[in-house]
C-alpha cells in the first residue's frame, strides 16, 4: 500500500515512459487501496492502459476516479516515485485507439485481446491516466 504522504504530483506522466509496466493504484468505497501491474504506454503525458471492461478496477473507477501510479516490475513492485493521477474510462474509437497503443508496445497482449475478445466474448476498454491537477 502506498503512504498518501510520499504521492507526488506531477504536470504530465512521461517520467513512466520508460517502465515495463505502471502500477495502477485504486480504491474501493472503504478507501482500501488495490493495486494492479499493467502493460501501459505514454503518448503526450497521458498513461494509456487497457483491462477488461467487467473487471474490478474498472468498477471502481467509475465510482471514483482517483488514482495513485508508479513505475513496477512485472510483479507489482514499486521501482519508483508514486504520483497522483485521474482515471478516465475510455469508449469508442477513443478506446480502440488506446487498446490499440498498448498492443503495439506490448505484443503480448495482442493474442491475450484476441482470445479475451473474440473467443470468450468479454469487453476490453481503454483507460487514460492523467496527471491530477496541481494544486
Amino acid at each position: 500500500m502506498t503512504d498518501i504522504q510520499s504521492v507526488q504530483t506531477v504536470p504530465s506522466f512521461d517520467v513512466l515512459a520508460g517502465a515495463d509496466c505502471v502500477l495502477l493504484t485504486t480504491f474501493r468505497r472503504d478507501g482500501t487501496a488495490v493495486a494492479t501491474p499493467l502493460a501501459h504506454v505514454v503518448e503526450d503525458g497521458v498513461v494509456y492502459v487497457s483491462t477488461m471492461a467487467d473487471s474490478g478496477k474498472v468498477k471502481r473507477l467509475r465510482r471514483d476516479a482517483t488514482v495513485t501510479i508508479a513505475n513496477c516490475t512485472l510483479r507489482g513492485k514499486p521501482t519508483g516515485p508514486t504520483y497522483h493521477g485521474v482515471a478516465t474510462v475510455l469508449s469508442g474509437e477513443e478506446g480502440e485507439r488506446a487498446i490499440r497503443r498498448t498492443e503495439v508496445k506490448h505484443w503480448v497482449n495482442r493474442p491475450i485481446h484476441f482470445y479475451q475478445r473474440r473467443l470468450r466474448r468479454r469487453v476490453v476498454v481503454g483507460l487514460a491516466i492523467r496527471p491530477a491537477p496541481l494544486s
